[in-house]
């Protein structure tokens, strides 16, 4: 079996995405769910680094694409076809990995790699299967949990199942709350019907992929399920404010605090014992549509 330590080394690097990300956690409350984050893109004291959150997340999009090892291997490989021109062979892996995405559908990509990152950082856990290929039909695309993580421990095999959930336009936060919802709660009870939707993809280290098949057929022992949502809007409500860093963050928790007080008692007609499980991250933006556009371009 594989040990905390070895899923550990197979992490990809989240440290520079999330110098960029402010991140708290959300109290006093009594909205159902394992626990409640709230997430930002970060300020430095008025600057808001919005670019510099946008350049570190698509840096990540190698990691999300290839493993480690299958990375290198490419790499290597096109080092002895390319004269060992280093310059050349990193802006054709580039070229490679900006290819398995779908030009003109930044929203659910967006959320889906912003996904693949905090599963990582907040709960340590690697990638294991995904629906694939990440350009093909967005109708096929609407089926299923967005990515499925692992982690040993404990003696217990962790199996994170991700839902990503991206709101650009105007809408209601309470219906975009519920939509996520539901929409993470369908991916855990289908999930034993779906399953052949995920495949053992290049992003999966070779040590992992016993793991993966064993969760396919259902051979894995002392399996526990978190559900994790990860809901990023448009905030529509209340205005980004302050006139220092330490200001402009406490009015990014009250916004998200606010949604939830108002909607805490709001999810009593979803299955009790499921809605437990989720672990929810609210990420609100203020001119989202352009930030989309930035990480479509």
């Amino acid at each position: 079996m594989v040990t905390e330590v070895e899923i550990d080394a197979l992490l990809a690097s989240t440290d520079s995405l999330l110098n960029n990300v402010f991140t708290f956690t959300c109290t006093g409350h009594s909205m159902p769910g394992t626990s409640h984050r709230g997430a930002a893109v970060a300020h430095q004291d008025t600057l808001e680094r919005k670019e510099d959150f946008l350049r570190e997340l698509k840096n990540t999009m190698c990691a999300w694409v290839y493993s480690k090892n299958k990375y290198n291997k490419i790499f290597q490989d096109e080092m002895a076809v390319r004269g060992a021109d280093v310059q050349n062979v990193s802006s054709h892996l580039q070229f490679l990995v900006r290819e398995r995405f779908r030009k003109g559908y930044p929203q659910g990509q967006f959320g889906e790699l912003l996904l693949f990152n905090f599963l990582q950082h907040f709960f340590k856990a690697a990638p294991l299967l995904r629906k694939m290929p990440i350009t093909t039909n967005q109708a096929i695309e609407r089926h299923g949990a967005d990515a499925i993580h692992y982690r040993p421990q404990g003696g217990k095999n962790l199996v994170f199942i991700g839902e990503a959930k991206t709101y650009s336009s105007k809408y209601r936060f309470k219906a975009a709350l519920d939509d996520a919802v539901d929409s993470v709660i369908k991916s855990f009870l289908n999930l034993s019907n779906e399953l052949n939707l995920y495949i053992n993809d290049d992003f999966i280290e070779d040590s992992l992929r016993e793991i993966a098949g064993k969760i396919k057929r259902n051979t894995l022992p002392n399996v526990v399920y978190e559900l994790v949502c990860i809901i990023s809007y448009q905030e529509n409500e209340k205005n980004k404010t302050g006139n220092c860093q330490s200001e402009i963050e406490k009015s990014i928790e009250d916004a998200v605090t606010s949604h939830i007080l108002k909607h805490q008692g709001a999810l009593g007609h979803f299955d009790q014992g499921t809605l437990g499980k989720i672990h929810f991250i609210f990420f609100p933006f203020w001119e989202f549509d352009k930030l989309l556009n930035g990480f479509d371009s």
